[in-house]
């Protein structure tokens, strides 16, 4: 009787296999592999007979832990595509790439770029298991595209997106614009009168900038701020300018560094003095702040610490079969420039120590 028990212990303890699983619904083991490895090659109907009856019998795909050190990992990145050439200025995707690397640390990678808008190409090749895990960029996929990943369990990550029941790392674009409003009214005390523009052409990240906008307003109890959304930099003009000095703003921040160097360059076009006449603040820390005579008051978005973040993550998710979710907000820096007018000194501050700090983590509920 003992020599039973045990018996039947051992039994029940038996690796379940691909084998196992075919045997059991009489098709070949190569078809179960096939489908256990995210291949498109079967159709949905059987592919969920096999997964079903692959769970019941106990079946569990071996961790490639083991095989770390020699595991080749296929990473999608999908970049986005905008209209605007001016929006693909705000960072440097070698940096993003070598962060996504640093990521995964020892485990070698292979990292292939798309465009976020062939991310429908995933399901017309020949086999979906050759994908690892997917990345996408300062975008985010369709709701199908996102579907299907999920069902093959496929693992996916958004970078500066914000989704509830997605994975993400994202910069904290509301806190953000609420730190450089909370430095407008350290330098222009209560004399300031800020002026907000959005970009409507990334109308999730414009979002919360300007949620974080309109709190900071109430916060430092600042009334009589104002904010537009442009849809276009060409509505930058010198009138439009002249026309907020008229009407008392004195400080301009912008959705993103682009838009206020356009600002600075309008500005100077005009007649019109900067920090003088308008403090004036961008976002995201991107080279294009370079293009300026005077370095422009920003927050960084660290891109870099963005990709490692989600590489590491995805790394524990292939490899060491990690469930955990990941939704992070990296809480970027304020980095000083020459842009701001600081009342008390009656002018700029000179020579501002340049911050470039990898910005601090806040995790959201995973």
């Amino acid at each position: 009787m003992r020599e039973k028990e045990i018996g039947e212990g051992m039994e029940k303890r038996k690796r379940i296999t691909v084998y196992d699983v075919a045997r059991e619904l009489g098709i070949s083991a190569s078809t179960v592999s096939r489908v256990l490895n995210n291949s498109i090659l079967i159709s949905e109907e059987k592919r969920a007979l096999i997964l079903d009856t692959a769970q019941r019998l106990g079946y569990e795909k071996r961790s490639i832990r083991r095989h770390q050190n020699r595991a080749i990992l296929n990473i999608k990145l999908f970049l986005p595509t905008h209209r605007y050439v001016s929006t693909h200025l705000f960072y440097n995707a070698a940096d993003l790439i070598q962060g996504l690397y640093e990521g995964f640390g020892d485990v070698r990678v292979n990292i292939i770029t798309r465009l976020s808008g062939q991310s429908r190409e995933l399901f017309q090749t020949k086999k979906l298991g050759d994908i690892d895990g997917c990345v996408f960029a300062f975008s985010e996929p369709e709701d199908e595209v996102y579907r299907r990943l999920s069902d093959r369990g496929v693992p996916l990550v958004e970078l500066n997106r914000i989704h509830p029941d997605r994975n993400y790392v994202s910069c904290d674009n509301a806190r953000g614009i609420r730190r450089l409003l909370e430095e407008l009214y350290r330098s222009r005390g209560k004399s300031l009168l800020p002026y907000y523009l959005g970009f409507s052409q990334i109308p999730f990240v414009e979002e919360q900038r300007r949620k974080g906008y309109l709190e900071a307003l109430k916060e430092f109890q600042v009334q009589e701020g104002n904010f537009r959304v442009l849809d276009t930099l060409s509505q930058i003009t010198p009138a439009f300018l002249k026309e907020l000095k008229k009407q008392g703003y004195n400080a301009i921040l912008c959705f993103n560094d682009v838009m206020a160097v356009y600002v600075y360059q309008c500005a100077l076009s005009s007649g019109l003095r900067i920090p003088e006449d308008f403090s004036l603040t961008g976002f995201d820390d991107s080279p294009v702040r370079e293009l300026v005579s005077k370095r422009i008051d920003t927050i960084s978005l660290s891109v870099p610490q963005l990709a490692r973040e989600a590489g590491a993550w995805l790394r524990r998710r292939i490899i060491d079969r990690d469930p955990e979710r990941i939704q992070k907000l990296i809480e970027g820096d304020y980095v000083p420039g020459e842009t701001l007018w600081y009342t008390s000194l009656g002018t700029a501050p000179e020579d501002p120590t340049k911050s470039r700090g990898g910005g601090r983590v806040r995790e959201q509920v995973s």
